[in-house]
């Protein structure tokens, strides 16, 4: 025993060795990554470690040794060295991180949480929940600086409530991580296979060990929170009977029996997991990058080929497509795409304006470091240590190292801007191309007058019921009505809320007519989304910056209200806000501003529905009741709003104008709704 102790001893020391030797050519890899990025080269170099394997391989042999694990750890240290040099060109905005993921300690989701932050210093504090939904939400309300999500596993495909969550919140893809997935079949110490009842995992978990569940006569799978969860359950509850799908860390960690190992339907089986954050982050351009995007567009022939096109004309590779109908309205699709470039890169900035044009809405999610080019790109570097296949990427050139070197040094690029203006992005006119906007059978610039009607307020069924009918029998394409009220006293009535809107669908659905309301605070937009078919933001909102990107993370069409002391610059810009997170379908509403005359409500400018035509691609609606304040106002200037070329107007109508609880002096009956529409033709 003497002697093992003295060889075990040997070992320790060299083991020693080889961390101190690990550590330092971990810091010569760092200041090469600096080196790197001060004269532009980029962080892979495959003709480089091609000549480093083949090196190594050759003396590996001489010293006799496997050749086959030799490079497997080298492949290992290559990717250690390509990891560390990318979070020196990409920063984390935290030094010290609070990390949120989906599951417990040991989950799939906290090992690739581990993993990605490991190599970006600092101390890292990770937290668990239950939900997606939960990460996210922890994420946006600043309790945690990043949340680690499943995007995509091999076996069970996209997590689309995942997309869903990130398109929809206010955050940003920031990086990525794949962790392969080692599914076992843990117990507790004793059982068997025989010995089984109930086997639990995470659904998806479930979905890639089905084949292999199958084969389990007589035992049922359970759907548990995670699979960390589903081992600790078995651990706790201490039943033979009881098994756990999980990886062979949790199994460690709860001190369980392996049964079955690799009993996943696919023996390459993988999640990549993404780590989102509130703010996007820039890429460097020396790293191989994606950009993740969101976006619907019109279910109709032709569409889909046009966003190929405009990726495919420039030399873009579209690395994922995926689609689902949008539930809230059959008309359109949405769709999540991939693409292989960099954001900030001209040509993808290009691409991704040209597809703008046919979007409804459009949101790009983030760019970010491809992960699987990054690392596996070493992965066919033993073969090409052996002279069987030939380097995929070439090193560039002292001309393309040079316009690296240039690119970086560039400042960055701002969006156009026009003569006298603020700096616009999404507002600039295309060259006299119109956008068109559809909510319901109702086009807004598309040619057609589109009439909207209905009660200040919702006050009860009968009055709301009425009012709707007298809506779609007088030719009004889209039913408006106030359920949550901003007034002036707080006196007033406020709207009935949630009551009123369920109201509201309910006879909107009743006479076939979409229908739009007002949402005041942001916590209100996703609930309002559900239910109604068009957003409102009133005149007293258009500058809540929080209410505006918040409709604009929404896939439903918004309709904008100028505020009463706006000029059209600040108008616009606020229509900005909203597009700028993503949502193009807007429809701006000229409702009249204050003035010093008060003979009128306010003054309605009509002088802004040429001007904003002229200014925008985006619909102009005008709305008379607001500016009059007196029915019988309303008529003569709806039709100088049709004069002057306005897509639209929304009049205020009540079955009973002098018992309205909101607005009533500039209310019209149903009757000279009516006349009014007869009178467009």
């Amino acid at each position: 025993m003497a002697g093992v102790e003295k060889f075990r001893a040997e070992l320790d020391r060299l083991d020693a060795q080889l961390l101190d030797l690990l550590a330092g050519r971990i810091k010569a890899v760092h200041e090469i990554g600096r080196m790197k990025q001060r004269s532009g080269l980029p962080v892979l170099d495959v003709e480089r470690e091609r000549e480093l394997l083949t090196r190594i391989l050759a003396m590996a042999g001489e010293r006799g040794l496997s050749q086959h694990f030799v490079a497997q750890i080298f492949r290992q240290l290559i990717r250690y060295g390509r990891s560390t040099q990318e979070a020196l060109l990409t920063p984390m905005q935290h030094r010290s991180p609070v990390v949120c993921y989906q599951g417990s300690r040991g989950a799939y989701s906290w090992l690739a949480a581990r993993k990605f932050f490991a190599v970006r210093g600092g101390e890292l504090r990770l937290t668990g929940t239950e939900t997606y939904d939960g990460a996210v939400a922890a994420l946006t309300s600043g309790e945690v600086d990043y949340a680690v999500l499943p995007l995509e596993n091999t076996v069970a495909g996209f997590f689309h409530e995942v997309i869903d969550l990130i398109s929809r919140g206010a955050c940003a893809i920031v990086g990525e991580e794949i962790i392969p997935i080692d599914l076992c079949l843990v117990a507790v110490k004793g059982a068997t296979l025989a010995s089984l009842e109930t086997v639990y995992s995470h659904p998806v978990v479930l979905k890639q060990c089905a084949p292999f569940l199958s084969t389990l006569d007589g035992v049922r799978s359970e759907s548990w929170i995670d699979s960390a969860e589903a081992a600790r359950k078995v651990h706790d509850d201490r039943q033979q009977t009881q098994a756990a799908i999980a990886s062979r860390h949790a199994a460690e960690l709860f001190d369980l029996a392996i049964l079955k190992e690799n009993i996943s339907s696919n023996v390459h089986d993988a999640t990549r997991f993404v780590v989102v954050a509130k703010e996007s982050c820039p890429v460097d351009s020396l790293l191989p990058a994606k950009t993740s995007i969101s976006l619907t567009v019109p279910n109709q022939a032709g569409v889909l080929s046009g966003i190929f096109s405009a990726f495919g004309e420039r030399g873009i590779n579209l690395g994922k497509l995926e689609s689902r109908p949008a539930l809230d309205d059959p008309r359109q699709m949405r769709f999540y795409l991939e693409i292989d470039g960099n954001g900030a890169d001209d040509n993808v900035t290009a691409a991704i304006e040209t597809v703008r044009r046919t979007a409804g809405s459009l949101r790009i999610l983030g760019c970010y470091v491809d992960r699987a080019k990054l690392e596996t790109e070493s992965d066919d570097l033993l073969e090409r240590a052996r002279g069987s296949v030939q380097p995929k990427v070439q090193p560039p050139g002292p001309v393309q190292a040079k316009e690296r070197q240039r690119q970086a040094a560039a400042p960055a690029k701002t969006a156009p801007v026009r003569p006298g203006t603020k700096g616009f992005k999404y507002d600039v006119a295309r060259g006299g191309e119109r956008s068109t906007v559809q909510v319901g059978n109702a086009v807004f610039g598309g040619g057609s007058f589109v009439v909207i009607a209905g009660p200040c307020a919702v006050e009860n069924h009968e009055q709301l019921d009425t009012a709707a009918r007298d809506v779609r029998d007088a030719g009004g394409l889209v039913l408006r009505g106030g359920v949550f009220k901003p007034r002036t006293s707080p006196y007033s009535f406020q709207g009935l809320g949630w009551e009123g809107l369920r109201m509201l669908r309910e006879a909107g659905d009743r006479y076939g007519l979409p229908i739009v309301t007002e949402v005041m605070a942001p916590e209100q937009v996703r609930r309002v989304a559900e239910q109604a078919d068009m957003l409102q933001v009133g005149a007293r909102n258009m500058q809540n910056f929080d209410l505006l990107r918040e409709v604009g993370r929404t896939d439903r069409p918004v309709l904008l209200k100028r505020g009463m002391m706006a000029s059209i610059d600040e108008f616009l810009l606020a229509a900005e806000y909203i597009m700028a997170q993503g949502n193009f379908r807007v429809v701006l509403c000229e409702r009249g501003i204050r003035t010093f005359e008060t003979a009128v409500r306010a003054t309605l400018d009509l002088s802004a529905v040429p001007v904003l035509r002229e200014r925008t691609h985006l619909p102009v609606c005008v709305d008379p009741s607001h500016a009059a304040g007196r029915r019988n106002l309303v008529a003569p200037l709806a039709r100088g709003a049709h004069a002057v070329g306005a897509d639209a107007i929304m009049v205020e109508i009540h079955p009973d104008p002098e018992n309205a609880l909101c607005d009533g002096p500039q209310a019209l009956s149903g009757q000279a709704l009516a006349e009014l529409v007869e009178g467009f033709g």
